[in-house]
Formats: C-alpha cells, sequence, structure tokens
C-alpha cells in the first residue's frame, strides 16, 4: 500500500487516469454519487425553464429568482445551519436529500395532475397581465405558482446537494494531495451525466414525465450513499475519518455563521468567486434566453427552445469528458492559481465573443443565410455554443480548485462556512443580476427589455469577470500557505494515522 501511494505515474497515465487501484474503493462510490446528483441537476434545471417558457413569458424567470429562490435559499440555509448542529453527517444528507424526494414526489404525483385547478386562472387573468404590463414576469409567477416552486426548488437542489452536501461530505474523506487528482477526473461523472439528461431531453417530450424521472434518482441516490456511509463506518482509516474526527467542530447559527465570514480574510474570497460566476453566468445565460424566447415567438416554433437544451446538455457532456481526458491533469498540474483561472477566461473570451455576434447580427447575415439559418437562429446557436464552453470550464476547473480552497480549513471554516458561501453566495449572486435584469423589465429604467440594454448587462459581466480574476490571484498566497501548513502536519503525525 505504502509503495503503491509513493509510486509515480507515467506520463501518459498521469493524464488519462491519475487514481491509484487502491482509491477506487473511495473514487468509484464517490463517481456514482456524483454521477446521480449531477444528472438530477441537469434535468431539472432545463425542465424549471421550459416550464416556465411554456407560460408564454420568459422574464418570470428573472423575477422568480429574486423574489422567490434568493428568500427560499436563505430560509433553507438557516434550516440547513440547525440541522447540522443536531445531527451527523449521514443523517443530515439523508435528511436532504429526503426533503427533495418528498417535494418532486409530490409535484409529480400530485401538483402537475391538478394543474389546471391550482393555477390562479381567475384571480390573475389576461387582462389582468395586461392592465399591469409592466408586472407581467411576476404576475405570471404568481399565477402560475406550482411551476414557481418547482424552479426554486430546482435550484436549490443545485445549492444545497451537489454544492453543499455532496462537496462538505467528499472533502471530510479526501486529503489535499488525493483531491488534486480525484476532483479532476470527478466531472467525467457530470460529463455523462449531462448526455444522458441531453437524450432524456430529446426522446422525452412530457416535461412531468422527467420530474418523475427525478424522484426515481433520488431514491437510487439514497442507496448508493447508504452503501458508501456502511463501508466508511466500517473502514473508517481507508477514508480519513479518524484524522478528520480529531478536529474540533463548532457549530454555529446562520447569523453567527455569517458573522465569521465576514471575521475571515479567506472564505470571503471564496465567496467573491462564487458571487462572481452566478453574476457573470446568469446575465450571460438571460441575455441569450431572451434572444431564444424571441426566436421562438417569431417563428412560432415552441420545440427550437427544447432542441436548444437538449444539446446544450449533450454538447456540454461530450466537450467536458474531453478535457476532463486530455486537459485537466495537465492544466492542475500547473497549480491552483493557472486552474482556478482558466473558467474566468473562457467566460471572458465566450462573453465578448457573444456579445460581438449580437452587435454586428446583421452585418453577418450573409454568412447565416449561407449556413442555412437565419441571423437569429445564428445568434441563438453561438450562445449555446459559449454556454457550452463556460459551463465545460466550470465543472472540470471551477469546481474541483473552489472545493480544493477548503480542504486546509479546520472543520468550523469547512462546515459553516462553506454553507454560508454556497448556500447564500450563488444565490446573493444569482439574486443580485436577476434584481437588475427585473429593473431593466420596468419600462421607466430600462425600456421594458433586457435587448435594450444587453451592451450595459455586457460590461457589468466584465466587472464580475474582474473581480473574480482579483480574488484568485489574493487567494491563490493564502491557500498555498495553508496548504503547505497542512502537509506539515500531515508528515509529523503520519506514523500515527493508518495508511491509505
Amino acid at each position: 500500500m505504502n509503495m503503491e501511494n509513493n509510486k509515480k505515474f507515467g506520463r501518459i497515465r498521469s493524464v488519462i487516469f491519475p487514481i491509484y487501484r487502491h482509491e477506487l474503493r473511495k473514487f468509484i462510490p464517490l463517481a456514482l454519487i456524483f454521477f446521480v446528483i449531477s444528472l438530477n441537476y441537469s434535468v431539472l434545471r432545463n425542465v424549471k425553464d421550459l416550464f416556465i417558457f411554456s407560460t408564454g413569458v420568459g422574464e418570470t424567470i428573472n423575477y422568480i429568482k429574486t423574489v422567490g429562490v434568493l428568500p427560499f435559499t436563505i430560509l433553507l440555509t438557516i434550516i440547513y445551519g440547525r440541522i447540522s448542529r443536531v445531527v451527523d453527517r449521514d443523517t443530515r444528507f439523508i435528511l436532504v436529500v429526503g426533503y427533495f424526494l418528498i417535494f418532486f414526489g409530490f409535484f409529480y404525483f400530485f401538483l402537475f395532475s391538478n394543474l389546471d385547478r391550482l393555477v390562479l386562472h381567475q384571480w390573475i387573468g389576461q387582462n389582468t397581465i395586461e392592465k399591469y404590463a409592466r408586472w407581467r414576469g411576476l404576475l405570471t409567477g404568481i399565477k402560475y405558482w406550482p411551476f414557481a416552486l418547482l424552479y426554486m426548488h430546482a435550484e436549490a437542489w443545485g445549492t444545497f446537494v451537489l454544492g453543499i452536501s455532496f462537496w462538505t461530505f467528499a472533502n471530510e474523506i479526501t486529503s489535499s494531495e488525493q483531491a488534486k487528482r480525484i476532483y479532476s477526473f470527478l466531472p467525467l461523472s457530470s460529463g455523462a451525466a449531462l448526455i444522458v439528461s441531453g437524450i432524456f431531453l430529446t426522446t422525452l417530450a412530457n416535461l412531468n414525465l422527467l420530474v418523475g424521472l427525478t424522484f426515481l434518482l433520488m431514491l437510487l441516490l439514497l442507496a448508493i450513499y447508504a452503501a458508501l456511509a456502511r463501508d466508511i463506518r466500517r473502514n473508517p482509516s481507508l477514508y480519513r475519518i479518524e484524522q478528520k474526527l480529531a478536529k474540533k467542530k463548532v457549530k454555529k447559527s446562520f447569523i453567527e455563521s455569517l458573522r465569521f465570514l465576514a471575521k475571515s480574510d479567506y472564505l470571503p474570497l471564496i465567496a467573491i468567486l462564487v458571487i462572481s460566476y452566478s453574476i457573470g453566468i446568469n446575465l450571460f445565460e438571460s441575455v441569450w434566453k431572451v434572444h431564444l424566447t424571441e426566436l421562438s415567438n417569431v417563428t412560432g416554433d415552441s420545440s427550437i427552445s427544447h432542441s436548444l437544451y437538449a444539446q446544450q446538455s449533450i454538447y456540454t457532456g461530450v466537450l467536458l469528458i474531453f478535457f476532463v481526458t486530455f486537459l485537466a491533469s495537465p492544466i492542475i498540474a500547473r497549480g491552483w492559481r493557472f486552474a482556478a483561472s482558466v473558467t474566468p477566461l473562457v467566460a471572458l473570451v465566450a462573453t465578448v465573443l457573444f456579445f460581438s455576434i449580437l452587435y454586428f447580427k446583421d452585418s453577418l447575415s450573409p454568412i447565416a443565410y449561407a449556413l442555412g439559418i437565419t441571423p437569429a437562429l445564428l445568434a441563438a446557436e453561438f450562445g449555446l455554443a459559449n454556454v457550452v464552453f463556460i459551463k465545460s470550464a466550470k465543472y472540470v476547473l471551477f469546481d474541483p480548485t473552489k472545493e480544493r480552497a477548503y480542504i486546509p480549513l479546520d472543520e468550523e471554516s469547512k462546515t459553516q462556512g462553506k454553507a454560508a458561501v454556497d448556500g447564500v453566495g450563488s444565490r446573493l449572486g444569482k439574486g443580485f443580476s436577476s434584481f437588475i435584469l427585473s429593473a431593466y423589465l420596468i419600462p421607466q429604467l430600462g425600456g421594458g427589455s433586457i435587448i435594450k440594454v444587453q451592451y450595459l448587462i455586457f460590461f457589468i459581466i466584465l466587472l464580475a469577470l474582474a473581480a473574480w480574476l482579483v480574488a484568485i490571484n489574493k487567494l491563490s498566497v493564502k491557500f498555498h500557505a495553508l496548504t503547505a501548513k497542512e502537509e506539515t502536519l500531515q508528515k509529523a503525525t503520519q506514523p500515527t494515522i493508518a495508511s491509505e
């Protein structure tokens, strides 16, 4: 075992799959859990938008994010913090997944089948929406409240199951040295999940059937996690449990966690990464989705949105697997700062290219018609390509480098600090960007259309990306200092810790 730990991989193996044989006992279950969570997340992320698009008022999404998702996420973060103080890790994970299992089962078996009775047609009719046209997005969200609830819970799944529960669990059983290798290859699971979700979107036209599919996947997730948790209890030394429990655990309330976050000089930098990504991708996708909605309205073909969402999942999955297999290891080997900087740089290039296409769309008409498509479809397809590249870089490099930044921290910072950063930080970013977009929808401020202010949005995205890169530079210095300290401590205590 020790000889295997010290053995260096060859040049090809270090790029293709730098994971030791004895680590497969940890890697395979983690990869399976990550696959199921990511598959659910991808399906829900697409379905929630398509349900809202079916109302015919695409800007409803921005209001739901502002007045629904943000306060709902803060509430769940408070509840999560209280749960964390009274239950152990496994119970906490089961409770979180169990809550979503109940809701999506409730939506599939009851809400959707009774949709005609539950939608507020009598309270908010078409005349009311036309009378208060500037608030039609908000009124539509209230009218179709089952869809709004689904949207809020789909967003929360990505935050609390994928962003917090999974990565908190993975960080507890993975060392900094292992994370360099294991975390860079976990995105293979999300790549496969994106491809599968794209196939589901292509073959299953009924959106509620997709919701039912997520219900079954949640049951599968609980079964896989239970098997892994049982193996951890039986063989704690193989999962670093003894070393992790040696650290003092301090549980804090949500408000105390935020105060602790404000006092730290490390966690706020991670929060800036999360918030900047959320602002950038949310604003980018909002402009893209508005053009996509306009395209569907002009052509009268509502299947365009469904088709492009399916393409997005499949293309992102294929590109992600390619990046993980051939590029992730060499990039990560160049250091944390370099690997963390790739995603914002990819986002910067993609943003400039997409908005350039929008600006010169009329001039590019000959090219579009030569390709057999309209200029509007060219812009939509180009926006799709850029979203694919940004999200592929996010899955392959942003998520693993961000999670590695938590590993050298003490248990208090890792649990409560992470919940505050990932639970609220990403929603603050999305809530802030949605607030901006909602303000632009008011005629007195933004002319009532995102398209009219899309180039102002472009500059806001650039500011978010600049803040992201500055935070990476500052965080890299602190991260390397903490990592060096942890490695020194591990060497000093190595004789007393069971070999992996």
